[in-house]
């Protein structure tokens, strides 16, 4: 039951981001926003390390361990969709977002023992993309097949997020706390050179509290803690459970936008969330073996 927990206050953090990036760009430009987060984030969490008497492997292994979801779980993803939104329209982004979960349901079986596909996790991802399709209208599929390249940009990053749950799900064994602080500190490195070089991070310091209340929920919340949940998560859940949250985030995101931004709320939302909450039961609530996750390297404490 504390997975499942776990897994809503996850879905929550990942949800308030989209508002909480809407604000923060009122005085903050979009790579020092990234950059700024992942800093607070690994900031935070090593911290955390150092104060559980921890520390953080730095051979080979670890190195690669941290790369990969620093690269394919953040940067590229941010940049991708970054890039397509130019072209796409938000709502058709959303939708070809959750190609995600549909193709971390699919691969799953195909790398990794336990994860199966049964009918119960097809119809799981059938009523999410039903939700999706509620959510953002019909309409939204009239832009297929226009500015072609900013939509591959999208699919791009959802399989990039596919890719990574997968990658961990699969190969990670490092404690979470490691494999969380080491992702943000790599993934920090160059979103922290890349703002330097594209804006002026310190000239764009807001005069105006919400946007860096925003910058630190962010950092904090959406960041760190987000991203330590995440690595606890997937070993234990498995990576097709994992995905669904993709169909959560932008159902509840616009619940976010309708308290925080005084956006309306279209009944539609609310059906969606029902949707895809019938989605995630189906994929979650099936019986699966959980193995026993034994780390290659101890944490210390």
């Amino acid at each position: 039951m504390h997975l499942i927990f776990l897994w809503i206050i996850l879905a929550l953090f990942w949800s308030g981001s989209y508002t909480a990036v809407k604000i923060g760009l009122d005085g903050f430009g979009p790579f020092t926003m990234v950059a700024a987060r992942l800093l607070i984030g690994a900031g935070l969490l090593y911290l955390i390390l150092r104060l559980r008497s921890g520390h953080l492997p730095l051979n080979g292994r670890a190195l690669l361990a941290y790369t990969v979801p620093a690269v394919f779980g953040n940067l590229v993803p941010f940049l991708l969709i970054g890039f397509g939104e130019i072209h796409v329209d938000s709502g058709l982004a959303a939708l070809l977002m959750g190609i995600a979960p549909v193709a971390t349901v699919f691969l799953a079986p195909l790398l990794i023992p336990d994860e199966h596909l049964t009918p119960r996790s097809l119809f799981g991802v059938g009523f999410g993309i039903g939700g999706l399709l509620v959510l953002v209208g019909a309409t939204a599929l009239s832009g297929l097949g226009q500015h072609v390249t900013g939509q591959l940009a999208i699919l791009g990053a959802a399989l990039c997020y596919a890719g990574t749950t997968l990658y961990v799900r699969r190969w990670i064994a490092l404690p979470p706390l490691q494999m969380a602080t080491g992702s943000l500190v790599v993934g920090a490195i160059p979103a922290t050179v890349g703002a330097f070089m594209l804006e002026q991070p310190f000239s764009a310091v807001s005069a105006y509290m919400a946007p860096i209340l925003a910058i630190l929920y962010l950092g904090v919340c959406s960041t760190a803690i987000a991203t330590l949940i995440y690595f606890y998560l997937v070993p234990h859940l498995g990576a097709g459970r994992m995905q669904q949250i993709n169909f959560m985030v932008p159902a509840v995101g616009t619940l976010f936008g309708v308290a925080l931004l005084g956006e309306p709320l279209e009944a539609k939302s609310l059906v969606a969330l029902s949707l895809i909450t019938v989605a995630v039961y189906l994929v979650t609530s099936a019986r699966r073996h959980i193995p026993t996750v034994t780390p290659n390297i101890q944490e210390t404490s």
